[in-house]
């Protein structure tokens, strides 16, 4: 086999692999990651089980491929920013990027993590999920966060998740629900000093 033959099955494995990913990311947003055999990603695919096994061994292996990447794509966000970080303006620039981010992604994301954080908890990367995201709201909160930084980081990220979570109710287009979510996380992550009951 020559090496161009060589990597055109490559080609065909990635993008096997990654419509897997795909498919079962939309099916443990929509159905539930329990309620999802491997055998409802299989038809989904078109393709037999054996098939499937041929690039993940498990349904928790699919798992891991969709939030491992998108463990790797939010830990390359950060360190992209990287020094600039210990500036307002930089991170701004990381919450610009997180909500860029989001755009290109499905909403089928969010809601996966949000609709199965206990069973994502339990696996056996749960840990690596939950380290990446607290690197995240640190960078966020910048250098010698006080717990308002720290809480005003968590609830600018929450913001973001505003548009796919609680924006179908509204008269706007997705583009719209973004901006204005981004609009509302930047304010936040500024905050305004100002004493309490005031």
């Amino acid at each position: 086999m020559t090496q161009q033959d060589t990597s055109r099955v490559d080609n065909r494995r990635t993008d096997t692999r990654d419509r897997i990913l795909q498919v079962a990311l939309r099916l443990f947003a929509d159905n539930g990651y329990a309620a999802t055999s491997l055998q409802k990603i299989a038809d989904e695919l078109g393709v037999t089980k054996a098939a499937l096994y041929f690039h993940f061994k498990t349904k928790e292996d699919i798992l891991g491929g969709i939030l491992l990447g998108h463990r790797d794509s939010v830990d390359d966000m950060v360190n992209e920013v990287g020094p600039r970080l210990d500036t307002p303006e930089g991170r701004e620039e990381l919450l610009r990027l997180i909500s860029a981010y989001q755009a290109t992604r499905s909403q089928y994301l969010i809601r996966l993590i949000r609709e199965n954080s206990v069973e994502i908890g339990n696996l056996t990367f749960g840990a690596q999920i939950r380290a990446a995201q607290h690197r995240l709201f640190d960078a966020l909160a910048g250098p010698d966060a006080t717990l308002l930084d720290r809480m005003r980081a968590r609830t600018a990220f929450v913001a973001l998740h505003m548009a796919v979570k609680h924006g179908e109710d509204l008269d706007a287009t997705d583009d719209e629900l973004r901006e204005a979510a981004l609009t509302v996380a930047l304010d936040v992550l500024r905050g305004i000093d100002r004493p309490p009951g005031t």
